[in-house]
């Protein structure tokens, strides 16, 4: 079928009025950095032929630098009633010429020309805001040293590096397309985790840098609620697709489900679909919360199972859904009966690349006294505010950075327990000077995370020399991964250090 005829079908199905001023803006994540069959097509888990999730109708037509791809899934955006595509933008000024970054400049200019394609046509269609995907902020993505330090955004270059960034997109847009809420140009921000530093002053920063470079114009910022308050207009929350919506004032961001299952080294929980259910539920939930602006998780990230766009297994089932949804939400409809969920919580998914020899065995351990490490069916994770190093003999707490908590992570094999409710003893043998306690992953409550971090009772206390073995009672353990970095238990530190010798994890009756 012709892009033409693509856009005259797609303009019979558009709502009346789609471009109109409306009491909600509706935007969705749009990635583009898609280019056949090069770029995020054929690794494992991609959505080409080879993949293994959801994939692209006409793969082979899918590119960022393609104005009659971008123009079609403008024209299916503006079919749906969605406002703004918001593009995922990877920029970086002076890394746009590396090549995991190139796409991001690349990618605008065939946007640009599509969507004046399509207002050739008079075809609606969306206009366009701004997701800063702020994984550019860690060095190793702009090839900036030192290596794996991320950006410091309370210094003077890095708020320079910062707010370029956003005003160099929207540079490279004409004023006629940018999207605009609360009067101003729409940018949100990704989560605040590849940035080394920031304070309250980021907001003020970037609209006095948006004013200066636009002749005094107005920026909307919608940052990340892991940002907390940087001065933004808004706020909002990533993570709707897999954990539900997430509601803040004025904004409500909902997606349709996540499945990353086909990504080798992924162990994310799975958010069903339920055929549509999920998606319906949390439309209702936006529709109660009367939002100003509704964010869609996500357009098309097929690698993340994410995506709204209509792909080859599933036809145009989430177009139609959006386009009702959206209708509801224009005409103020009432939500309808709340929908009963099969499953009230994303799905654990086991993680059997390891610890095999754990199957069937009474207990786990890990031993650090020897001359090398010695696991059998139990692992420490190291995590932001949870560091270690291996240090004659034994396990030791790094230095986790100002403002997060001191742990030490352990990933308990799902060969031996994975998603139970059942008592385990654990014993930890560590130094007499550092106390320490246990927070372990319990089966408790309907949330996602409910139990995740339950405290375990300290049941005996054994001294030798320097060491100690404490023993602690594991009640109700599930074990689902859902700790930082899939851990199933942790160590807490409440003088920040530890020096821990060995674990030992075994199942009660």
């Amino acid at each position: 079928m012709s892009l033409r005829a693509i856009i005259l079908l797609l303009g019979i199905a558009t709502l009346a009025g789609a471009q109109a001023p409306a009491r909600a803006t509706v935007a969705t994540h749009y990635f583009y950095w898609y280019h056949w069959p090069s770029e995020h097509f054929g690794e494992p888990g991609a959505p080409g032929p080879e993949g293994h999730c959801r994939h692209f109708v006409e793969p082979a037509k899918v590119s960022y630098r393609s104005v009659d791809w971008h123009a079609q899934n403008f024209a299916a955006m503006g079919g749906c009633g969605i406002d703004v595509a918001l593009p995922v933008y990877w920029g970086a000024p002076g890394a746009y010429d590396r090549p995991n970054l190139a796409f991001a400049r690349a990618g605008l200019q065939p946007m640009v020309d599509a969507l004046d394609l399509l207002a050739a046509a008079r075809t609606p269609a969306p206009r366009l805001g701004l997701f800063y995907d702020t994984s550019t902020l860690a060095n190793d993505v702009r090839g900036a040293a030192p290596a794996h330090g991320k950006a410091d955004l309370t210094t003077a270059a890095g708020r320079e590096l910062f707010c370029s960034t956003v005003t160099d997109y929207f540079a490279a847009i004409p004023q006629r397309h940018w999207a605009r809420h609360r009067g101003g140009a729409l940018a949100v921000l990704y989560a605040s985790g590849f940035a080394a530093k920031w304070d309250a002053r980021l907001g003020t920063a970037v609209r006095a840098a948006f004013a200066q470079r636009f002749d005094g114009d107005q920026l909307c910022l919608v940052a990340d609620a892991s940002w907390g308050d940087i001065g933004q207009d808004l706020t909002t929350s990533w993570g709707a697709a897999l954990w539900g919506a997430q509601l803040h004032p004025a904004v409500a961001q909902i997606g349709a489900g996540y499945d990353d299952r086909a990504v080798p080294g992924r162990n994310t929980p799975v958010r069903e679909r339920e055929d549509g259910a999920f998606y319906a539920a949390s439309w209702q939930r936006a529709l109660r919360h009367a939002p100003e602006l509704v964010l869609l998780e996500t357009w098309n990230e097929m690698h993340e199972g994410t995506e709204l766009c209509a792909t080859r297994e599933g036809g145009a089932q989430y177009l139609d859904a959006t386009r009702a949804w959206v209708q509801r939400l224009r005409t103020g409809a009432d939500p309808g009966a709340p929908i009963a969920l099969r499953w009230t919580a994303p799905r654990p998914q086991p993680d059997l690349a390891w610890g095999r020899e754990a199957s069937g065995a009474p207990a786990v351990s890990v031993d650090y006294g020897g001359k090398d490490a010695v696991r059998s069916g139990l692992r420490e994770i190291a995590w932001a505010d949870g560091p270690c190093l291996l240090r004659d003999g034994a396990l030791r707490a790094g230095t986790a950075a100002d403002g997060l908590g001191s742990y030490l992570y352990f990933q308990v094999s799902d060969h031996f327990a994975f998603d139970v409710d059942a008592r385990f003893e654990l014993e930890v043998v560590h130094a007499a000077a550092t106390p320490l306690g246990v927070e372990f992953d319990a089966a408790a409550g309907q949330g996602a995370l409910d139990g995740s971090y339950t405290r375990g009772q300290s049941t005996a206390v054994r001294s030798a020399g320097d060491w100690v073995t404490e023993t602690f009672a594991l009640a109700h353990a599930r074990f689902a991964n859902r700790q930082n970095g899939g851990a199933d238990l942790r160590l807490a530190l409440p003088q920040r250090t530890a020096v821990v010798r060995g674990l030992l994890l075994r199942k009660l009756p």
